[in-house]
């Protein structure tokens, strides 16, 4: 049977599929500071992040039910109401959760290089700015009007304040965006590069903390498609896909790469952990027949492994324990 809404029907499958790759990610990052006992405000903020985006995929589901995605001029009046209500409040919560995204990764930052006192000033102020315009940008389409229910229902009287403004306003969120991105991308790289690192670990490490740089590329795409925003006055075809596709993209992408920083410890050490299991089972399974090369082939193996331990510990060690050794005297 052919799907009848299969725009909606891909992006609310795939919205759901990012949100349970966020969710393993976001779990992942949780193990790994409890393993190093470090669960500090970062991860508190990540994780009111995560639970708006699950309520904002909640009701993205919801108006994808009532016909999101398809022509809005041609459902029934009640589901075009229904829809255009669900947005008008997944669309705060989505833009609060990747303020509050940013947020997290701005604080784990200051954990591991607040030391530097213009370091600090430098976050503050990019954390901050993000914050106050994106907040603003959620609370405004709620309070523009004296009667918020005319934002899905054209029928009620109100008096509006400039709805212009409120547009240009949601495209100088989106560049505040994007320009925070793009700082927490490059600064973390400028540091990590100056300190006296292996050249292995240095570049790891950039890699690392600039994911940030493929957020910044879809809030650009977002911000193109601010345009198409449905609403009482605005209820083409199906432009507001692709709005919605990439503001949650761009939410679920900040989530993930914020997080994967602190995952690393926890990923290297399983992965070693298995490469000396496996190591460990061939020793026995080829010297098995000779009790004098085994016992010679378990010393070897141990040898190996504390060479291994001792050469490449800082490989997973977490961030902030690589930076705390580096300015160890």
């Amino acid at each position: 049977m052919q799907d009848p809404n299969p725009d909606g029907s891909a992006l609310e499958k795939g919205m759901w599929i990012a949100c349970g790759i966020a969710t393993v990610v976001f779990v992942l990052r949780v193990a790994a500071k409890c393993k190093i006992r470090q669960l500090y405000v970062d991860d508190v903020l990540m994780f009111i992040s995560w639970g708006l985006t699950l309520s904002s995929t909640v009701l993205l589901t919801l108006s994808v039910q009532n016909g999101f995605g398809s022509d809005l001029l041609t459902l029934p009046t009640k589901n075009v109401e229904h829809i255009l209500k669900y947005i008008a409040l997944e669309v705060p919560l989505v833009t609060i959760s990747t303020g509050l995204a940013r947020c997290s990764f701005v604080v784990y930052l200051l954990g591991i290089l607040g030391g530097n006192k213009k370091y600090q000033i430098a976050l503050w102020i990019a954390m901050l700015l993000q914050l106050a315009a994106n907040i603003v940008s959620a609370v405004l389409p709620l309070s523009i009007c004296r009667d918020d229910r005319i934002l899905w229902n054209p029928e009620i009287k109100t008096t509006c304040g400039n709805v212009v403004a409120v547009v240009h306003f949601s495209y100088f969120s989106s560049s505040v965006n994007t320009a925070t991105d793009l700082f927490l991308a490059v600064f973390p790289t400028i540091v990590f590069w100056n300190l006296n690192l292996r050249l292995r670990i240095k570049i790891s490490l950039i890699l690392l903390m600039s994911l940030g740089l493929v957020a910044m590329i879809a809030s650009i795409i977002k911000t193109t498609k601010l345009k198409d925003v449905p609403s009482v006055t605005n209820i083409g075809a199906s432009g507001g896909v692709e709005l919605i596709r990439w503001g949650f993209a761009e939410n679920l992408i900040i989530i993930i790469t914020s997080s994967v920083p602190c995952v690393r410890p926890l990923l290297i050490s399983s992965v070693q952990k298995l490469s000396s299991a496996a190591r460990s089972r061939s020793y026995e399974l080829s010297s098995a027949p000779y009790s004098k090369g085994k016992s010679s082939s378990a010393g070897a193996g141990h040898i190996y492994d504390r060479q291994a331990a001792s050469g490449q510990r800082d490989d997973c060690d977490s961030i902030e324990q690589i930076l705390r050794d580096l300015h160890r005297p």
